[in-house]
């Protein structure tokens, strides 16, 4: 069992830095122990009743399991509110240290009016909107916490303007403003427009804007980064252009003057562009779904299955393969009988190097879960659908490129060339922002 020698430096200068701060933010990139370093801070604090709110997969599996890890932290009686309602009111009303619930009960639990000392939430970028109905809900009770927490490696996956609602958990809006509106008119300018409604499409930061805001909320919110902290291997990057048939080539090009023909000439707004950005994502990876089905596909090509097989062929390390579409999931299960599919189940048999290819969707393999493999003479992952979110291209990767990897990671990308892969890869890569890609660009791309 580990104890408290085994916590890095900088985790005990957290430790010393939150004995003075009431309310503190942890942006911590995964890998960098944001869990044990805010469970040793409850730890430290009064004796008290704590909230832990997190996505659903980390809530399951990530917190009672951290507490029994360590020899400091393993008297906590830790219970998670989940399941159905009866089964929740039953753990809600257990004796217990720490309460654990996911997001989307989050509201139902405020509603039992059950007093909690401490409040932790864990990837707090998924209260970025203010908007929300978690966030409302959330807000109404943050005065009765005396100790709140936020942790997240990726605090700004669309800009800096995702920090507002996320500090306002802490400090009430004290830093930032008191609305999203007087932060707007502070730091922001308006960006893009309808020029019919006068709805504003994005907010850019006004000049030096960027600066002022870290000044404001650094007394609160530490940033830490992996490379700074940790010893870890080598990472490559590699992004693969693969071609496709002149025939393939010419549907691409008739689906996109198709696409926007049926807007009859309407302003490409965000969400007519995200859905025209969609369909072609999907044609570059091979398969098309049909108009209102997301069961229903049509196969296009098997141009990033075909490259996949010469990766894999290339290379015995076992391969992580991260899919966005159903159709590609299935897809390529068929064109590969053996691989697995991530689960809490076979987690381990994935590190011992037992599965040779395992496939996880970002969203559900992306947070909360280790699958550093050191079982080969490398950790090798694929992206073969590319995804707009940054958030999740960045947990994801940080699943496999994190503490405990020995072995160099290689984490490849198939692109299409001269297709819509590309500009997904801008954004990743952040030579452009998402909302450019989905409005400047496919204005002029795609007509």
């Amino acid at each position: 069992m580990l104890n408290k020698t085994h916590l890095h430096p900088y985790q005990l200068d957290i430790l010393t830095q939150a004995r003075r701060i009431q309310h503190i933010g942890l942006f911590m990139e995964p890998g960098l122990g944001k869990t044990v370093t805010a469970l040793t801070i409850i730890q430290q604090s009064p004796k008290g009743k704590t909230l832990i709110v997190a996505p659903k997969r980390v809530a399951e599996s990530v917190w009672a399991q951290e507490c029994q890890k360590w020899e400091h932290l393993c008297h906590f009686k830790v219970v998670k509110v989940m399941g159905s309602p009866s089964q929740r009111l039953s753990s809600l009303q257990t004796q217990s240290d720490i309460y654990v619930t996911n997001l989307e009960n989050l509201a139902w639990l405020l509603d039992q009016h059950k007093k909690f000392d401490y409040l932790i939430i864990d990837e707090s970028s998924r209260f970025k909107d203010p908007s929300t109905k978690r966030f409302r809900e959330l807000k109404k009770h943050l005065k009765g916490f005396k100790r709140r927490i936020i942790l997240t490696g990726t605090p700004t996956p669309q800009g800096i303007g995702d920090l507002w609602s996320q500090v306002g958990i802490l400090d009430l809006g004290e830093r930032l403003e008191t609305s999203i509106t007087k932060f707007r008119l502070k730091y922001m300018d308006p960006g893009q427009r309808n020029r019919h409604t006068g709805v504003v499409y994005n907010w850019v930061l006004k000049n030096g804007a960027a600066q002022q805001i870290q000044e404001k909320i650094g007394d609160i919110c530490l940033s830490l980064k992996a490379e700074d902290y940790l010893q870890l291997p080598t990472l490559s990057n590699i992004y693969h252009t693969i071609k496709v048939g002149n025939d393939v080539r010419k549907q691409y090009e008739t689906l996109k003057k198709t696409m926007v023909t049926d807007i009859a000439g309407q302003q490409i707004t965000a969400p007519t562009a995200a859905v025209l950005a969609g369909k072609l994502l999907q044609f570059t990876s091979g398969a098309v779904y049909e108009p209102d089905s997301t069961n229903s596909w049509a196969p296009i090509h098997t141009a990033k299955v075909e490259f996949l097989e010469s990766i894999l062929e290339e290379s015995s390390t076992p391969t992580l393969v991260f899919y966005h579409f159903k159709h590609s999931l299935e897809r390529i299960k068929e064109a590969f009988p053996s691989a697995v599919v991530l689960s809490d189940e076979n987690i381990q048999a994935w590190r011992d190097g037992k599965i040779p290819l395992l496939l996880a969707h970002p969203q559900s393999g992306g947070i909360g879960i280790n699958l550093q493999c050191n079982a080969g003479q490398a950790a090798q992952a694929v992206w073969f659908d590319l995804p707009w979110s940054s958030e999740n291209y960045v947990q994801a990767n940080a699943r496999i490129y994190r503490q405990g990897q020995e072995k160099p990671v290689i984490i490849h990308h198939l692109m299409i060339e001269d297709s819509i892969d590309g500009r997904v890869v801008d954004v990743l890569q952040g030579k452009i922002k998402l909302q450019d890609a989905l409005i400047n660009d496919l204005k002029f791309v795609l007509i």
